[in-house]
């Protein structure tokens, strides 16, 4: 998967999700592992615990990114 193509389908992920995307979510959505899209900053990750105690990491665009930006532009 290339970067393009994952901003294209995260962003639209994030366009139909009731609630916060989970990088589980994303990555199965993917069908991938997408460290290197965190490593490149182009994902950011948030480490948050559910009420019930157990753990679990958002996953959102890195609006700021410039790939990001310019294809997410309106």
């Amino acid at each position: 998967m290339t970067a393009e193509e994952l901003i294209r389908l995260v962003d639209g992920l994030e366009d139909r999700a009731e609630s916060y995307l989970t990088l589980d979510d994303v990555q199965q959505a993917a069908g991938a592992d997408l460290t290197w899209a965190i490593d490149q900053a182009i994902l950011l990750v948030d480490y948050r615990t559910r009420l019930d105690g157990s753990h679990v990491t958002l996953c959102r665009l890195n609006r700021r990114h410039p790939d990001v930006a310019r294809l997410t532009a309106w």
